[in-house]
């Protein structure tokens, strides 16, 4: 119950642990790797130990156990982190599944994108039990959380109701609000909108 609201539970934080003591194997080693260290601004060559969806290792160590870890001879490579892209409606032409599938062959691997189909057409529960599903695929599907629609709709305010947006900022898919077309509702005094920006950013997310 307490673990619910951090990215990774206590037992897969004591399982990286045990990866890198030598205790569990990682799920897959990359082996003799020359990656780009965004932060250090150079190539660097070493082992990668990746640990379920997390790199928990790298250096020039190699794991003590390998059952049933899958080894990638990188030699002839060069890894370079995946792009992010920042702003994506993956729902024109396609699905969140098909663009992440298609964006990923040339490198972009994690997307933020608009909920708003999700929000008007499933109910709170279904669109969330679909973004978990999508959550499992080898892609980082991030979401932003609407405040408003494109345009104005007919019963706008039972839609876009306190209960339901809230519910949307509280996910742990999304990572900030937005986008806001209803700015000028905003600066006339709309305080249920102002309300949702304080919500997001008292919960440390972006606007």
């Amino acid at each position: 119950m307490l673990e619910q609201h951090y990215r990774w539970k206590n037992r897969q934080l004591r399982d990286h642990v045990a990866v890198i003591d030598g205790e569990k194997p990682p799920n897959i080693l990359l082996k003799n790797a020359r990656f780009l260290h965004s932060t250090m601004r150079r190539w660097v060559e070493a082992n990668i130990w990746i640990a379920n969806d997390r790199i928990v290792y790298v250096g020039e160590k190699l794991p003590q156990k390998l059952d049933g870890c899958e080894v990638v001879n990188c030699e002839n490579f060069t890894l370079v982190p995946g792009y992010i892209e920042p702003h994506v409606h993956p729902f024109q032409l396609y699905n969140p599944q098909s663009f992440a599938e298609y964006a990923s062959q040339s490198g972009t691997t994690s997307f933020v994108s608009d909920n708003l189909v999700l929000f008007l057409f499933l109910k709170n529960k279904k669109a969330f039990s679909l973004m978990n599903e999508l959550n499992k695929l080898p892609f980082s599907l991030f979401w932003w959380c609407r405040y408003d629609p494109m345009t104005e709709l007919n019963q706008e305010d039972e839609k876009f109701s306190h209960r339901d947006v809230k519910s949307w900022i509280e996910s742990g898919f999304v990572i900030q609000g937005g986008e806001l077309t209803g700015w000028p509702k905003l600066l006339d005094g709309d305080d249920m909108i102002l309300h949702w920006i304080q919500e997001t950013k008292r919960l440390r997310k972006k606007n």
